[in-house]
């Protein structure tokens, strides 16, 4: 996985030199007057901690703001996933997140606390499906992938498929993926309970259990597009559609995929103007913070 990565940061480094949620404010309009490009040091940079599919981004928006190699800053980044990047920034651990769409409980956690956020959106991904190649299953409907994962549909041949029983993965309930999932998928719905084995705290072992599968095609899972295209590709894995639309980046961006989400910059709402962390949210607010989004990969906010 951590080779997969790199040569992800790599790819980012080649294209660099060619809701009731406790936020103080959320907003997909860059702050007035606009924000001049600052100038950081590796050491003055402010710590950005955020979610896994978002760790191309942060290596970029370290490169542009301090000048470091590629290398510099992949080294740099430490990241611990949406859940605790949330928490984190709430005791001061960390001072900004690039991150995906926070869980229900990671949200009650955050309200409790009294800590207040400010939360704008810059990009969008969305949550996708995946299976064997050698499936013939190419997209179900909303129902159809919630009745499988509350166990009504238990089998392929259910949705036009073959005749063998659904190896259904699930990822654990504080991932952000999990929490795509519920919102567009399993709503107040239940999931079925999962054997151990087949909750994946990583994000790319679920997809390598889904790929173990490849001689039999009957295992399905779910990520972020974004991970699952760009960062850990995996040959005999392909993504499923929605009501026949096939994620990609232009049905993404044009909300025909039904399952697009933001992705945010973050910081705690206390913030002073001149601090570190409000100065790079307001740079990732500029058509510059947008190029970089774009830049590194991911479907920019239509302007």
């Amino acid at each position: 996985m951590v080779k997969r990565l790199v040569l992800a940061m790599v790819a980012v480094a080649l294209l660099a030199g060619c809701t009731g949620s406790p936020v103080a404010s959320q907003s997909s309009g860059a702050p007035s007057g606009g924000a001049a490009t600052p100038s950081f040091t590796m050491a003055t940079l402010p710590r950005i901690d955020g979610s896994t599919a978002n760790i191309p981004l942060i290596s970029l928006v370290m490169q542009r703001l301090t000048g470091a190699s590629a290398t510099e800053a992949d080294n740099a980044i430490k990241t611990t996933g949406t859940p605790n990047a949330y928490l984190h920034l709430v005791d001061g651990s960390t001072d900004l997140l690039l991150v995906y769409e926070a869980d229900v409980d990671t949200l009650k956690e955050i309200k409790d606390s009294g800590v207040k956020l400010e939360s704008h959106p810059i990009g969008r991904d969305a949550l996708v499906f995946f299976t064997n190649a050698s499936n013939p299953v190419t997209s179900l409907t909303t129902e159809q992938y919630r009745d499988i994962y509350t166990g009504k549909i238990t089998g392929w041949s259910a949705v036009g498929g073959s005749d063998q029983k659904i190896v259904a993965y699930q990822r654990p309930e504080a991932s952000g993926s999990q929490a795509l999932m519920r919102k567009y998928v399993m709503h107040e719905a239940k999931m079925a309970p999962a054997p151990k084995e087949m909750v994946t705290a990583e994000m790319g072992e679920i997809i390598d259990r889904v790929s173990s599968y490849s001689n039999t095609g009957n295992a399905l899972g779910y990520s972020v597009y974004y991970y699952l295209a760009n960062m850990y590709a995996t040959p005999g894995i392909k993504m499923l559609g929605v009501g026949g639309v096939q994620p990609s980046k232009e049905t993404i961006a044009s909300g025909d995929y039904p399952y697009g989400n933001d992705f945010f910059v973050v910081i705690r709402a206390d913030e002073t103007e001149n601090s570190p962390a409000r100065k790079v949210m307001n740079w990732m607010l500029t058509a510059d913070g947008t190029q970089a989004v774009t830049d590194a990969g991911y479907v920019p906010l239509k302007k």
